[in-house]
């Protein structure tokens, strides 16, 4: 095959059917070098490089992408049912059954465009057509859940590995492999996508490649920092630049707090203002510039009646990415707790 790696490293893959079985590792399929051109590298010494089509290139990820799933399924998430209750079982591993169905259905759907198609006349688009809005919710769904699953690793991996049988270190190491899959496959998904005229497909891929990326980072550098991502008392309050709107920007200091985001002024004023996080709609992400846009809902009332929604934007600038991507994602759980919370308070029974 002839492929294009961008860490400079090449491999060849077995021709055989072998290549695609449940043995297969993932780590080699996620260093996978991507073919940039039809022309790739030239033959070495060291190694044969035969080229691959695109569609081959895709069956091969996505192949091997499901059997890592399946495996881990099989070894982990299934068994442990019977030892912890639904919502332990969601908290560790999320959706990522749904994601190993769509995988599998995706598979599938190669299998049948090479029974219908020559090789050389299949578009990406057409194999992943079928599937593709509820793709992306389901990993959307489970990025934005992956901390959780790690601070649920971390909290019962004692257990998981009495129950099992099997060494502490062993589950810990193969079951956050397991949990981040789903991340390592939409980044390589999103490196390969680049190359091809994939304009309704790519901008959904590489949004959430910048989600997938970001957490890689964190889990990489210190796994113990991301897993404890969840607790307030862990995340200190830092110093960014804010603005509401259109207004300049100001150094303030930033602090989360009972499901509020806390603002203080860097002055002698020290002018405190709060947003209550049940009511952010939405969070724009600038990945490239480490900014954050909060849409927050709020009511105007125009009459004794009537009342208006109004959207406000407040803008988060940070002052590097690794701080970035720790707070976009503790942001992110700690709104969905918050309105989680303000849910459970309005349609509470009394007895």
């Amino acid at each position: 095959m002839k492929f294009w790696c961008g860490s400079s490293r090449r491999k060849s893959i077995v021709k055989s059917n072998n290549s695609l079985s449940s043995s297969a590792s993932y780590e080699t399929i996620s260093s996978l070098p991507i073919q940039k051109s039809d022309s790739g590298f030239s033959e070495t010494s060291s190694s044969i490089i035969q080229s691959h089509t695109s569609f081959e290139q895709i069956l091969i990820i996505e192949k091997t992408h499901h059997e890592n799933l399946k495996k881990y399924i099989i070894k982990y998430s299934r068994p442990l049912r019977r030892y912890f209750n639904p919502t332990e079982i969601v908290n560790l591993f999320q959706n990522i059954e749904k994601i190993s169905t769509i995988s599998k259905s995706i598979v599938h759907q190669c299998d049948k465009l090479l029974r219908e198609h020559s090789i050389s006349h299949i578009p990406i688009s057409m194999i992943y057509q079928s599937s593709f809005g509820v793709m992306i919710d389901s990993y959307n769904t489970y990025i934005s859940r992956n901390i959780v699953s790690q601070r649920t690793l971390k909290q019962y991996s004692e257990k998981i590995a009495y129950f099992l049988q099997v060494p502490i270190e062993v589950v810990e190491q193969e079951i956050t492999d397991f949990i981040l899959l789903p991340l390592r496959h939409i980044c390589i998904l999103n490196d390969l996508f680049q190359n091809y005229d994939l304009t309704n497909m790519i901008e959904a891929i590489n949004f959430l490649s910048n989600q997938a990326s970001c957490i890689l980072r964190l889990s990489s550098n210190d796994q113990e920092s991301i897993s404890n991502l969840s607790l307030e008392s862990d995340i200190q309050p830092i110093i960014v630049l804010q603005r509401t709107d259109k207004e300049s920007w100001k150094s303030k200091q930033l602090e989360l707090s009972k499901s509020r985001l806390l603002f203080t002024e860097l002055n002698e004023s020290s002018v405190n203002t709060s947003i209550c996080l049940s009511n952010v709609v939405h969070i724009e992400e600038d990945f490239a510039n480490e900014k954050l846009c909060l849409l927050i809902a709020s009511n105007r009332r125009t009459s004794e009646q009537h009342s208006l929604t109004v959207i406000k934007r407040v803008y988060l600038r940070f002052e590097n990415r690794n701080e970035y991507c720790i707070w976009l994602y503790y942001l992110r759980n700690a709104i969905q707790d918050a309105k989680d919370q303000n849910w459970t308070k309005r349609n509470e029974l009394f007895i």
